[in-house]
C-alpha cells in the first residue's frame, strides 16, 4: 500500500510538474507577447506624437481667421482702387477720341492745303 501511495505520490508529482512546466512555457509567450505589444504601442505613440507635433505647428483657428481677415481687407482695398481707376478710364477715352478727331481733321485740312498750295503753283 505504501508502494502504492508512493508510485501514486510521484504520478501527481510528476504530473504536477509537467502542468508547471507547460504553465512556464505559456507565461513565457505571454510575456513575450505583452512585451511585442509594448513595443508596438510604443512605436505608434511616437508615430502619433510626431504627427501631433507636425499639427502643433499649423495655425490655429483664431489665427487663420485673423489672417484670412487681413487679407479680405488688403483685397477689398485693392479691389476699391481698381475701381477708381476703371472710373477713369471713360473720360480719358473721350479725351483720346477727342484727339483722334481732331488729328483726323487736322490731317484733312493739311490735305486741303496740300492740294491749294499745289494747285496755286500749279496756277
Amino acid at each position: 500500500m505504501n508502494k502504492k501511495l508512493h508510485e501514486e505520490k510521484q504520478r501527481i508529482d510528476s504530473s504536477e510538474i509537467q502542468k508547471q512546466k507547460e504553465l512556464s512555457e505559456a507565461l513565457a509567450k505571454l510575456k513575450a507577447m505583452n512585451e511585442q505589444m509594448i513595443k508596438t504601442k510604443a512605436e505608434q505613440i511616437a508615430q502619433l506624437s510626431g504627427q501631433i507635433k507636425k499639427f502643433k505647428n499649423l495655425p490655429q483657428p483664431a489665427e487663420f481667421i485673423a489672417e484670412a481677415l487681413q487679407i479680405n481687407k488688403v483685397l477689398v482695398t485693392q479691389i476699391r482702387l481698381l475701381c477708381q481707376k476703371i472710373a477713369q478710364v471713360e473720360p480719358l477715352c473721350d479725351i483720346t477720341a477727342s484727339i483722334v478727331d481732331k488729328s483726323v481733321d487736322a490731317r484733312t485740312d493739311l490735305e486741303q492745303a496740300d492740294e491749294t498750295l499745289t494747285n496755286f503753283l500749279d496756277w
